[in-house]
């Protein structure tokens, strides 16, 4: 049964919390969906650079800095849609050295968030629809996810939770769980997109790249950890090498990497697009982004923010295309 959803004609106000370089707004504009007030709550600078290189002079561009200061009281009757991503440091797999979900000292911002919900949602006008979207990693403890899930049911009866690779609408794995209450929210439709075609140079050996991480592999010898730990994502400079089994590859790499006199980070300055061990080189900040399905530029063109700090940045962002396809309904 189809729900029909009734919003301002002026558009959405929208708070995003943890709102990063502001993907829920890239994904809300890219879906059709008109917004009116855009709040974003976030602390890192080099995020907020990023921001404000697009969004400075938009007045409904509304920056409210940390999250932990937000009353949600004064918000209450603004706010039609609320998007969130709590940080997943201690809850997520990857991390072997913190893992206390919930209760770890980042990941536990959730309770914040989820704070900031009830106000919201609480205090509003009685006879409004407040609409959530939460994302988190897909690998937490099923404990951790039973008490999100009975956490947001707790506030809105009809939240539902949809698992969802970003695979299927990117050219990189990213496997996220997606709590919201908007009506009739689904998988988005898959796009036959793959990690060769979004590479401006090189070759790479899979069809989908790995999880795009704020830290990658060395140029040395990260493509030890790249096929041992499935961490990280490495371009080839020749295809015969790409296509080659792993096995070949881990023991030829040490001869080409001789062979080029390459000895790690130096003085030497190198384009983004070569291959200075003579084997393979990263991602771009122009392919990171194609990763994430963030336009190009958006990133990459932004001025006085280091390499490392926007592939950090991409890394924490929200994949545009698969938040586009689950607030479609809203339009």
């Amino acid at each position: 049964m189809s729900t029909t959803i009734q919003i301002n004609q002026e558009g959405l106000n929208v708070l995003s919390l943890f709102d990063g370089i502001s993907c829920a707004k890239l994904a809300l504009e890219k879906a059709g969906i008109k917004i009116n007030k855009y709040y974003s709550s976030e602390i890192c600078p080099h995020a907020l650079a990023i921001q404000n290189h697009h969004y400075s002079g938009d007045t409904n561009h509304i920056q409210l800095g940390d999250v932990c200061k937000i009353d949600g009281l004064d918000l209450c009757d603004e706010i039609d849609l609320i998007i969130f991503g709590s940080p997943c440091t201690n809850l997520t797999s990857i991390n072997s050295k913190d893992r206390r979900g919930l209760e770890g000292s980042e990941s536990k911002l959730f309770y914040k968030a989820l704070q900031i919900l009830k106000e919201i949602y609480a205090f509003s006008a009685s006879n409004k629809k407040i609409y959530f979207l939460m994302e988190n990693v897909a690998s937490m403890t099923n404990k951790d996810r039973n008490i999100i899930t009975e956490e947001l049911t707790n506030v809105f009866k009809d939240t539902q939770l949809v698992k969802i690779n970003s695979s299927l609408v990117s050219p990189a794995n990213r496997r996220r769980l997606y709590w919201s209450n908007i009506p009739n929210i689904g998988v988005p439709e898959p796009k036959p997109i793959k990690y060769q075609d979004i590479v401006v140079n090189g070759y790479v050996d899979r069809e989908k790249a790995n999880v795009l991480l704020g830290s990658n592999c060395t140029l040395t010898n990260g493509i030890f950890r790249f096929y041992k730990m499935n961490i990280g994502n490495i371009i080839f400079k020749d295809e015969e090498f790409a296509n080659q089994s792993t096995e070949n590859k881990l023991l030829q790499y040490p001869f080409i990497l001789h062979k080029s006199g390459y000895k790690g980070k130096s003085r030497s300055v190198f384009s983004e697009y070569d291959f200075p061990n003579g084997c393979y080189r990263l991602p771009s900040i122009l392919e990171s982004e194609r990763l994430m399905t963030i336009p190009d530029g958006y990133v990459s063109d932004v001025p006085n923010v280091s390499k490392t700090n926007k592939i950090k940045a991409i890394g924490l962002a929200m994949t545009v295309d698969v938040i586009a396809g689950l607030v479609a309904n809203l339009k």
